[in-house]
């Protein structure tokens, strides 16, 4: 994949990871790299940063963690200051334990997945709000409306399993009416 920016030896360098291919949502991968790319086109027509333009380098995760790995490796080989991107929580996640484990900062842009790492970690951060956040809200909207009975139909991964988890923990709290015994079922 190609990268974006003054192509100099002095710019700094940042990748990005964003889906770009399926089965990764293509085109969530698209607003993200165009977002990316503004954001760098903004910054070196201000200058730069310290005087240095910023050069994207740009890596397709196609939503395969095996893949954001490789390229979150190749990328730190490559000598990029940073990483940021990815839409996938389940790919952003095996991006941002890889970047800890490396020390390379890694900027979460989208996924919101609750624990991108295994450890509190000074290399990742995110932009967007905590999975929790959301299902909790949506939790919240099923009780109000009265719903009693709630089924998930899922795909199998992290995601799923800690949203479903979510959903139950919360409904069983905030009405232990609803018990939840079997009644919420992640799949």
């Amino acid at each position: 994949m190609g990268a974006t920016g003054s192509g100099s030896e002095e710019a700094t360098r940042i990748g990005a990871l964003v889906p770009l291919t399926r089965p990764g949502w293509v085109e969530a991968g698209r607003h993200l790299l165009a977002g990316l790319q503004l954001a760098v086109s903004e910054i070196n027509g201000a200058g730069g940063i310290g005087g240095k333009a910023l050069e994207l380098l740009v890596r397709d995760t196609a939503a395969d963690p095996q893949k954001a790995l490789a390229a979150v490796d190749e990328l730190a080989r490559l000598g990029v200051a940073a990483i940021a991107g990815e839409y996938h929580s389940v790919v952003a996640r095996a991006a941002a334990i890889r970047a800890d484990e490396l020390g390379l900062p890694f900027l979460c842009s989208s996924a919101v997945i609750d624990r991108l790492s295994e450890r509190p970690t000074k290399w990742v951060a995110r932009l967007a709000p905590p999975q929790s956040r959301g299902w909790k809200i949506y939790a919240d909207f099923l009780s109000r409306a009265g719903h009693h009975r709630i089924a998930v139909a899922s795909q199998e991964s992290v995601y799923w399993a800690s949203g479903v988890h979510i959903l139950r923990n919360h409904l069983q709290a905030a009405h232990p009416i609803f018990g939840c015994r079997g009644e919420l079922q992640g799949r």
